[in-house]
């Protein structure tokens, strides 16, 4: 009886009042924490939605102001007794103008505007200015703007940032790319008056600054003023120091004017980008490297530089897969249809077009819709017991399956397929691209469209 009641008394004890208040904040925390996670997931969903939206109805939005504007202007004379219109009057006809493209006549009305403006109203110095700039007439939009000279007024500085912004804008996409960087220059000295920064404008300015400096220096190495380019590719080099472009660039000029400068600069590259790297430039720079050490009495600077020629050659071969020695061709594009939803079966064919067998070669094939990848199937394509033959070595074909579960025809339009091919994971080289054909989605559309062109 005693045993009994023990047992009893230890599988159907009563739980104490704290015991049954941890479980219930336990249970009431967990699901807080369920509902947290799911909420969150939700308004993140909701708000890359909203933004998706807010383009596209921004870009609605413009089109329809166009078309009104258009409507409004060919059905009324708005340049008619504008000299005695008040301010805001000539405000809006000069906005109407501009949103039509009709630069001449919203400069006309943002002039008007300007006379009629009290002190402090900057608003028609900065629509005239960009007026200016569309017109390309930079000269006047400069002077426009040096005779704003208040930089106090923090709504003012904001509209000077944006306006040179503009400029540098209109500059670039004729091709002016030193006087796009100037603007720039001029934006971010603007820009750099504001204590609280923020990032994506900071960015956007300095990525501007960059491509536009870049740009010049391009212009400059096939004009022959090597010198002049490096200037400028510094300049953007001091604004995004870890830009591998630049410095593969800087890498590039300096193999010419100041060879052991060039090898300082490829030595890291060859760590981080060596399928991009033009090899025989390297090693070019290597070898006058080399000879300079010799000449100035650095035999064992001299000996590095020679030795690096050989541990490159043998690391290329090994590790590094470059875009030009393989070519890449699709052979086929299935889509199977099972049940309500489709399968993706490309199949391709890797050719070596190099002068070097490759005995170790694996494949990445991404799918992505537009920016967003969905799935990876990695294949090994390339083995020692069967490798890949220099000058037209073929592999056999590779059929890849990819499992990722598309529901309807049109939504394939939207998906690109990306190879990457790689010898050390490390190192992956895109070798092609290409987007699901449209006769693989709609092939009985195809065939008809070719009988109806026969006809």
């Amino acid at each position: 009886m005693i045993k009994e009641e023990k047992r009893k008394s230890k599988y159907n004890r009563e739980k104490s009042k704290s015991r049954v208040l941890m479980e219930y904040i336990r249970t009431i925390s967990l699901s807080f924490l369920a509902a947290l996670i799911i909420t969150t997931g939700l308004a993140i969903h909701a708000r890359n939605e909203m933004i998706k939206n807010l383009y596209v109805n921004i870009e609605e939005k413009a089109k329809m102001e166009e078309q009104i504007a258009k409507q409004v202007v060919m059905q009324s004379d708005l340049m008619k007794d504008l000299k005695n219109q008040k301010y805001s009057i000539c405000m809006h006809v000069g906005y109407l103008y501009e949103t039509v493209h009709d630069y001449n006549n919203a400069q006309i009305a943002y002039e008007l505007a300007l006379e009629k403006a009290k002190p402090g109203v900057y608003t028609p110095y900065f629509k005239l200015a960009g007026v200016l700039i569309a017109k390309e007439d930079f000269t006047e939009a400069q002077r426009l703007l040096n005779s704003v000279k208040d930089t106090k007024d923090k709504k003012l500085i904001k509209q000077k940032t944006r306006s040179y912004i503009e400029m540098g804008d209109k500059y670039y996409s004729i091709g002016k790319f030193l006087s796009a960087a100037k603007s720039y220059e001029r934006a971010k000295f603007y820009y750099d008056k504001f204590s609280r920064k923020d990032k994506v404008i900071d960015n956007a300015i300095i990525v501007r600054l960059v491509n536009a400096y870049s740009e010049a220096a391009g212009i400059l190495v096939k004009s022959g003023y090597n010198s002049d380019a490096v200037r400028f590719l510094q300049k953007a080099e001091k604004y995004d120091p870890k830009n591998l472009n630049i410095q593969y660039k800087l890498a590039i000029i300096y193999s010419d004017l100041d060879p052991e400068k060039s090898v300082d600069y490829f030595e890291p590259l060859l760590d981080k980008i060596p399928q991009h790297i033009d090899y025989g430039t390297y090693c070019k720079a290597l070898m006058k490297a080399a000879n300079i050490a010799d000449l100035s009495g650095r035999p064992t600077q001299a000996k590095y530089y020679r030795y690096k020629i050989h541990s490159i050659d043998i690391f290329i071969d090994r590790k590094v897969v470059y875009k030009n020695d393989i070519d890449v061709y699709l052979d086929s594009f299935v889509i199977k249809k099972l049940w309500f939803k489709y399968q993706l079966r490309p199949t391709y064919t890797f050719e070596n077009i190099s002068n070097n067998d490759i005995n170790n070669l694996s494949a990445e094939f991404v799918l992505r819709n537009r920016d967003k990848v969905k799935e990876v199937v990695t294949q090994k394509i390339v083995h020692k017991s069967k490798p890949l033959y220099s000058n037209g070595g073929k592999t056999e074909k590779i059929t890849v399956m990819f499992g990722k579960n598309i529901f309807t025809r049109k939504e394939l339009e939207n998906y690109t397929i990306d190879v990457y091919l790689f010898k050390d994971e490390k190192y992956k080289t895109l070798v092609g691209s290409v987007k699901i054909p449209k006769k693989s989605i709609y092939p009985v559309k195809q065939e008809l469209e070719q009988m109806i062109k026969g006809f």
